[in-house]
């Protein structure tokens, strides 16, 4: 059985990405875990923490009660989702919010990783994009950062943005291995701002390495490069796009959010995170 790693805050944010979490577990015969990460409080007395590490391996009495009373909403949901058979554990561990969910992730060997993507108004730890980054970068498990509002759809089209380098070709065999869980087509998309020839020649040759799987190419020439990707996600009907950190300038201009435009990338589709090469 596959692994799912769920960080939470208990934020809206964070409670919209477990009804994701249920649903995909659902579709590919995985348990979640769910991680609470909080930072250990200053003037806690031993013996409290040694017996609540022994009873419930937590060190801090009022984390340790915040947790209880905001367990019960993920049952909730799973209710109202009709998703009470999908197997759920609860972990809540001491320290920073990424290094605990990487190193969570890579004990308990999960294969993905979800987390929602804006900031948090839960109990003490904010998971904003900045934390998605820094996990997408650390973590050996795919990552997927499901925007706010976003309701499940199963994962059909994933759209892959290229220029065609070589660190790149190995990246798409990655995310090719993840589309295999799910059935789901590769669109690899590269936008063009001049005529290349070279280029032309790597798209035919990673063509030719990919012929046999369910992959398709395409092109845009242009300099627009926002609208006219979102163009393309709906006209496609993608419903999942690659980032790598690998795409520095790209994650950020597109994945986080942005104030100043009502198109940001982060609300149309769930962004999958490569883990590192």
């Amino acid at each position: 059985m596959k692994k799912i790693l769920f960080p939470t805050d208990f934020s809206a944010t964070s409670l919209n990405a477990f009804v994701y979490a249920l649903h995909l577990a659902k579709n590919i015969d995985a348990e979640i875990i769910t991680l609470h990460v909080y930072e250990y409080p200053i003037g806690l007395s031993v013996d409290n923490d040694d017996f609540l590490m022994e009873n419930y391996n937590v060190g801090d009495w009022g984390a340790f009660e915040n947790f209880k009373s905001e367990v019960p909403k993920l049952r909730e949901i799973a209710e109202r989702e009709g998703m009470t058979h999908v197997p759920v554990s609860h972990m809540m561990e001491r320290g920073i919010a990424v290094d605990g969910i990487v190193n969570t992730a890579a004990n308990e060997q999960a294969d993905i990783i979800i987390m929602g993507t804006k900031g948090a108004t839960g109990l003490k730890e904010i998971f904003l994009g900045t934390i998605t980054e820094k996990v997408i970068k650390q973590a050996k498990s795919f990552v997927i950062a499901v925007p706010e509002g976003y309701r499940f759809e199963p994962i059909r089209k994933i759209l892959f943005l290229a220029e065609y380098e070589k660190l790149e070709m190995d990246l798409l065999k990655k995310v090719k291995d993840f589309a295999v869980i799910f059935k789901a087509d590769i669109h690899v998309l590269e936008v063009k701002k001049r005529n290349d020839d070279a280029i032309d020649i790597l798209m035919a040759k990673w063509k030719d390495t990919f012929k046999s799987d369910t992959i398709s190419f395409s092109f845009i020439n242009t300099d627009a490069t926002e609208d006219l990707i979102l163009e393309f996600i709906d006209y496609q009907k993608i419903n999942m796009a690659v980032m790598s950190i690998h795409h520095k300038n790209l994650f950020e201009r597109l994945f986080l959010f942005s104030l100043s435009r009502q198109m940001a990338f982060h609300s149309t589709i769930p962004v999958l995170g490569i883990p590192a090469l």
